[in-house]
């Protein structure tokens, strides 16, 4: 479970910022919307974040996605790497409208998985990684507990999670790949078998999925290989898919031989073709699985059609249902920007609800724009919306939690009014539009 999210000195987010899943104590509707952790810290299921068009809401993602691709990127003696490409990574992401050089950009992660809850830091200057620490949460309850801290390329951790030889192996991986993290590879490399160190690396790695404005919908190919592989999750997107009125009356996996398909289709549709496939191999033999919805027609007629000759919308919804079925069934935390865009806003809310509503075991957050989801009658609690809001430049971030809002106040209207904030400020745009014939008259 995702708890909270800190960022600071990162694109658009001057100073730090927390995002998180707690509830509001005095909250009383929608009780199945909130899991009570055995530890006693009660964790969201879903939440929404909305804002006006380059507030920053992307900025937060983008956050995310870097913690978790840190964490778990393990790459040695890549020839077209840059071993110091993180001071690269600084420069090119600080928040740069004002001077902010000697300012670190900072993540702080926490969350739970297994075995217990963990707060994971990176520390990011202009000359390298400056700090990166593992912590046992106590949940503000107790103490922290340091797992193991990294400081530039020099390691500090118990001689019960890594021995003091392994630190000094560590320590000069480092020296030489500076933009290496620790955690991936002590992790990677098996260099303990910490229950603890494992967990987390384990959450982070499986259990927090992010889905990029620019990629939603167009996953096809790790979603055929998912499907095919899962078929309780076939099972699940089919169900959804025929339910949902889009005249699909089934859906299927057709395979075959890599060989076979080349012959069948021309060179020129290839370039079309491949992104919607996944291409793989099978007991040696190179294989092609392809998405197949069987469309219905006139008179019972029914048609199976391929994935490029589906809407956007259709192709965004089979990432929507993909990730809400992650998170109700395998455990997953799901971040996903933008994937809303092409979806009826109808659609999205009976989706939502359903996730919501699910006995899940996993969390969906949602960077949107459709408001059709700001309804604490049928869909969220006011503490599941979160605002984000730019000003002068610097991104800021807000719960409705900061705002009074009695059980019948519609939600949306009061977002669409501008009573919370984080909505567009338009002023006048463009002045009439004269006729060319006009000019020069």
């Amino acid at each position: 479970m995702l708890y909270r999210f800190i960022l600071g000195n990162f694109t658009s987010f001057a100073q730090q910022v927390q995002f998180d899943m707690f509830p509001h104590h005095n909250r009383e509707d929608f009780v199945n919307h909130v899991y009570n952790i055995e530890q006693g810290v009660p964790v969201l299921k879903g939440s929404v974040i909305y804002g006006a068009n380059g507030s920053g809401k992307s900025n937060l993602i983008d956050g995310i996605q870097f913690v978790k691709s840190f964490a778990t990127d393990f790459s040695l003696n890549e020839p077209d790497r840059n071993p110091n490409w993180i001071a690269s990574y600084f420069k090119a992401n600080r928040f740069r409208l004002s001077v902010m050089e000697d300012t670190p950009m900072s993540f702080i992660l926490e969350f739970g998985n297994e075995h217990g809850t963990y707060i994971y830091t990176v520390e990011i200057t202009d000359d390298g990684v400056s700090e990166e620490t593992l912590y046992k949460s106590g949940l503000g309850k107790a103490d922290n507990t340091i797992i193991f801290k990294r400081k530039r390329n020099m390691l500090y951790a118990e001689d019960q999670i890594i021995t003091a030889a392994v630190s000094k192996v560590i320590e000069r991986l480092l020296e030489s790949n500076p933009s290496l993290s620790a955690l991936a590879i002590i992790s990677r490399l098996h260099f303990t078998d910490n229950t603890y160190v494992i967990d987390a690396f384990d959450w982070i790695a499986n259990k927090l999925e992010v889905i990029e404005a620019l990629e939603t919908g167009y996953q096809i190919p790790r979603l055929i290989e998912q499907l095919s592989r899962h078929g309780e999750m076939m099972d699940f997107v089919k169900d959804v898919f025929t339910n949902v009125g889009l005249g699909i009356e089934d859906l299927s996996i057709k395979t075959e031989p890599l060989e076979e398909w080349l012959m069948e289709n021309d060179s020129s549709s290839m370039d079309k073709r491949l992104p919607f496939l996944a291409i793989t191999e099978e007991d040696g033999v190179r294989t092609v699985k392809e998405l197949i919805f069987h469309q219905q027609g006139m008179n019972g007629y029914v048609k199976p059609t391929a994935c490029e000759d589906q809407s956007v919308g259709t192709l965004r919804l089979l990432t929507l249902v993909s990730a809400i079925y992650y998170a109700i069934f395998q455990k997953k935390t799901i971040v996903a920007d933008g994937i809303d865009r092409s979806i009826h806003p109808k659609l999205l809310k009976e989706l939502f609800k359903l996730f919501e509503n699910s006995d899940s075991n996993g969390q969906l957050i949602l960077a949107i724009h459709k408001t059709v989801l700001l309804d604490q009658q049928e869909v969220l609690r006011p503490d599941e919306v979160w605002l984000v809001e730019k000003k002068d430049g610097v991104s800021t971030m807000y719960s409705l939690n900061n705002f009074k809002i009695h059980k019948t106040f519609s939600l949306e209207d009061g977002y669409r009014d501008g009573r919370f904030g984080a909505v567009p400020i338009i002023g006048p745009i463009i002045g009439p539009i004269g006729n060319p014939q006009n000019e020069g008259q």
